[in-house]
């Protein structure tokens, strides 16, 4: 597969590896006295608070840290302070906000309440200083760069790598730590991936499923808003036990459908999901760490296994950015500055 070296998308995508090598390397003082808060306070839930691609990636944390250290983790909208003006009840849990910007007011304004309501509050932000930054009582900058495309690619990797790095430090979990210290040396196979297969049925599509599960979830959301960020193409994510709640209704209407396999206690469901769409009629493409053979009316896109279960979604998410580059240009498609989109959008 092939695409415009010219293009940012690409560029920063490129250098994910390098970046998720220099966070690991540079900011593992900063996860260990993070991770360390973290015992300290002892939160028994948590809640997130982002938008757009960081949302996507809180949907990872949330998992991380439910299968990690069995803690239940709430996305909680920005607008409940910021435009109706409530507060919570947070006294004793963790707040976490990422940003890339460090700078929406409803992010900072949820955060502020959540001070005054006693939570611990961490932010995850990709600029350093930055009023999102400077109000936590925690603060971690992923180290991704500058990011001039408007679509994220380098960012929202880099937040999960961080997330791991975060997770793996307060848990202490040294199976976590040694697993994300091999990842961009995976993350570097990855970009070679070649996922030219589904460019003609994406192409045609007149709608799109993106379906994982459990922390590939995050990534099928992230998935689904790229297909409409850079190519104007309507997707929409799913888990694969949602799926069948009524969206699998439409596999017959020209559906095509990417879904992020995974190698962990969902993979069973997910292999579900994905033989019975495409035995309704759809076009399904998997993306499998394990490589295995699906049949013939399943078309495999090769995929790098990471050195544990829960980091494959870098990988995958990776090889996607490679693939949506690439799309977006054979649709003539300029994927660095959509139409209608602002590469810092400040909401309240």
């Amino acid at each position: 597969m092939t695409g415009s070296a010219t293009t940012q998308l690409r560029q920063e995508t490129g250098e994910i590896p390098d970046r998720v090598a220099a966070q690991i390397a540079d900011r593992r003082d900063a996860f260990a006295q993070a991770g360390a808060v973290l015992r300290r306070h002892d939160p028994q839930m948590l809640v997130t608070v982002a938008r757009g691609s960081s949302d996507h990636a809180a949907t990872y944390l949330k998992y991380l840290c439910e299968m990690t250290a069995g803690r239940p983790v709430a996305s909680v909208g920005p607008s409940i302070a910021s435009v109706y003006a409530r507060n919570l009840q947070l006294t004793g849990a963790a707040c976490i906000s990422i940003s890339q910007s460090g700078k929406s007011p409803d992010l900072i304004a949820f955060q502020d309440m959540a001070r005054r309501a006693r939570a611990l509050t961490l932010a995850l932000v990709n600029t350093s200083p930055s009023p999102l930054a400077n109000g936590a009582d925690t603060a971690i900058d992923i180290g991704a760069g500058p990011e001039h495309a408007v679509a994220a690619s380098k960012s929202y990797v880099c937040s999960l790598s961080a997330m791991a790095g975060l997770v793996g430090a307060w848990t202490q979990s040294e199976a976590l730590t040694t697993a994300l210290a091999h990842t961009p040396d995976r993350l570097r196979a990855a970009l070679s991936c070649d996922w030219s297969a589904l460019v003609p049925a994406a192409s045609t599509a007149r709608s799109l499923y993106v379906i994982g599960r459990g922390p590939g979830f995050a990534i099928a959301q992230e998935a689904a808003l790229k297909f409409k960020e850079t190519c104007q193409i309507h997707a929409e994510s799913y888990s694969s036990a949602e799926v069948m709640h009524g969206p699998i209704q439409l596999a017959a209407n020209g559906l095509v459908a990417l879904v992020f396999l995974s190698r962990d206690e969902a993979r069973a469901g997910l292999l579900e999901a994905a033989a019975r769409l495409a035995a309704s009629g759809a076009q399904v493409f998997v993306a499998d760490p394990l490589g295995e053979e699906q049949g013939q009316a399943i078309t495999p896109l090769p995929c790098v296994a990471a050195a544990a279960p829960l980091l494959d979604p870098l990988c995958q998410i990776t090889s996607f950015y490679r693939f949506i580059e690439h799309l977006a240009g054979a649709l003539g498609f300029d994927p660095d500055a959509p139409q209608l989109l602002n590469k810092v959008t400040e909401t309240l």
